[in-house]
């Protein structure tokens, strides 16, 4: 396989997760943000609400018209954390251990949902972050919006360097977006590989992971 972009901490590959990621050496964690199954409205600045006025239109999340299935990824048995397990956790094995995202403004009430919720196979009890993120109202990367369900480089920061997060081993997020946990990996220089089906977001992540590696504080 050719990679879209590589440097000495991240590889991104441009194509269909389900068939790039039986094609990787060995995986040692994976940690992705999937589509939900919940056909995303993502026109946001059409919803013609005013506190969302100065938000941004997307094209729709690819594969998000259906249910999202994770059996092609739990089949790695591999250490796995997974966002907005909520709407499918039907699917997945009872867990102890789940990551939520607060991310809220003084506990008040967001535009859309209040927090995210991730499903582990290997974190023990649940880990709370909170990091203010509502639209146009953020509390990092204010005016970097690329993608219409997009996390913050802190909270994949925050998940890579968790006590109960894998020491070693090649981080793999296969809907990686506009990149996120792969900036996050390579700024905590870690081995990385992403997979993404829109080209665009591989543009826009290959720039990102593009820099040099960021002073952390």
């Amino acid at each position: 396989m050719t990679p879209y972009y590589q440097d000495a901490w991240v590889t991104i590959y441009h194509g269909d997760c389900r068939e790039v990621l039986p094609r990787l050496g060995e995986i040692g964690v994976i940690v992705a943000d999937p589509p939900y199954g919940i056909s995303l409205e993502t026109a946001y600045r059409m919803r013609g609400r005013g506190r969302l006025a100065q938000c941004v239109d997307y094209p729709e999340v690819t594969g998000d018209d259906k249910p999202f299935d994770p059996a092609f990824v739990l089949a790695l048995d591999v250490p796995t954390v997974l966002w907005g397990a909520n709407y499918f956790n039907q699917h997945l094995p009872a867990a102890s251990g789940w990551l939520v995202w607060d991310k809220r403004c003084d506990r008040m009430q967001n535009d859309q949902a209040d927090g995210e919720l991730a499903w582990t196979n290997f974190v023990k009890g649940v880990r709370i972050f909170h990091h203010e993120w509502n639209g146009f109202r953020r509390e990092s990367e204010i005016g970097e919006s690329y993608h219409p369900t997009q996390k913050p480089v802190m909270l994949f920061n925050w998940i890579l360097t968790g006590r109960w997060f894998p020491a070693a081993g090649v981080i793999v997020d296969p809907f990686y977006g506009s990149g996120p946990c792969l900036r996050a990996a390579k700024d905590l220089q870690r081995h990385a590989i992403g997979i993404e089906i829109e080209e665009r977001y591989c543009e826009i992540a290959a720039k990102r992971c593009a820099q040099e590696v960021l002073a952390l504080a």
